[in-house]
């Protein structure tokens, strides 16, 4: 994941936010949850939440998620 288009992604216009958060995604990502962050992300009211969402997905990936936290639950049920 690029951190400078993640440290950018909200002061990006809403449509350029999501575009360059659903190309960070790891092609790894199991097709349930990446199908949710995707609906996540294009729910977005703004670039910032997109910006929240895209740093949480960094944080769990570099295993500094907060076990049991509820955006984890989130995610696991999918």
């Amino acid at each position: 994941m690029e951190i400078e288009t993640l440290q950018n992604l909200d002061k990006m216009p809403l449509d350029d936010a999501r575009t360059a958060a659903i190309k960070m995604i790891s092609p790894k990502t199991k097709p349930l949850v990446l199908n949710r962050l995707k609906s996540d992300i294009g729910k977005a009211p703004n670039s910032g939440e997109v910006s929240r969402i895209m740093w949480q997905v960094y944080m769990s990936g570099t295993g500094l998620g907060i076990i049991g936290s509820s955006w984890k639950k989130h995610f696991r049920d999918a």
